[in-house]
């Protein structure tokens, strides 16, 4: 015997999207529509719009992340309503974050009576704009110390010519001087031996790239913290180094 289907709107949810009236409708792009459509209507829609972008698991190499298994994707389905910003509604979040920033300076052999700091971030782009925010603050605090005239021309900010797109951003949002140390063939990532043509008492800093897009090559770190140790000794605003470790970190 057979029975009607009470539920009918629940039940054509689970009608491909291709058999439904909706696939003969228009849908605006810029504006809201005027009727709400099937979830499994949405779904098709964005995914099928989604086509055309780029795979990451089919490049030979990628920043990003091509998988993670069903239980992180699981917790993090379950957290999106967390508003982890909200310290005081949300303090066991805020434990995990502070237990992260332990962690990370543990792997960097931080020393232990230091008083380190961390933040959690939405990604790379956030925690380089984070970065060149404290280096610019550290510097006009230290130049305004030291009778420096910090509205005489901008700071300036020296990276390879391989950097990554976020300094060159950090650099218009903050009002930086972009200074760029030339790649070649010779030099397929940042050339040491001519950071401190570029550096001067309005340096906020020197950027390390742990992972250059076009080359894959690393900047060599312990070579430009000798250099600028030394260059520290005698210095009227010494130059920290920031490390933007996009894939070596």
């Amino acid at each position: 015997m057979l029975y009607g289907k009470k539920n009918q709107l629940g039940d054509s949810y689970d009608t491909p999207i291709f058999g439904t009236t909706e696939s003969g409708s228009s849908v605006p792009k810029d504006v809201l529509g005027k009727d709400s459509i099937a979830p499994n209507v949405a779904y098709r829609l964005i995914k099928d719009e989604l086509m055309n972008e780029g795979n990451a698991r089919l490049n030979l190499a990628t920043f990003c992340q091509t998988y993670m298994e069903d239980e992180a994707t699981k917790l993090m389905a379950e957290t999106l309503e967390k508003n982890a910003i909200d310290k005081s509604e949300y303090p066991q979040t805020t434990e995990m974050e502070n237990r992260c920033v332990n962690m990370i300076a543990n792997l960097w052999n931080a020393p232990k009576e230091l008083n380190y700091i961390g933040t959690s971030t939405v990604g790379s782009s956030e925690a380089c704009m984070l970065g060149g925010m404290a280096m610019k603050f550290r510097w006009r605090n230290r130049a305004e110390k030291l009778g420096i005239d910090t509205t005489k021309r901008k700071p300036n900010l020296v990276v390879s010519s391989g950097f990554q797109v976020c300094w060159e951003k950090f650099c218009v949002y903050w009002d930086i001087e972009m200074r760029l140390v030339p790649m070649d063939e010779e030099h397929m990532s940042l050339n040491v031996d001519k950071v401190l043509d570029y550096v001067d008492d309005y340096t906020i800093g020197v950027v390390a790239l742990q992972g250059i897009t076009y080359t894959g090559k690393f900047d060599d770190i312990k070579a430009l913290d000798a250099l600028l140790e030394e260059y520290n000794k005698t210095a009227k605003i010494s130059v920290p180094i920031h490390v933007d470790a996009a894939s070596g970190g």
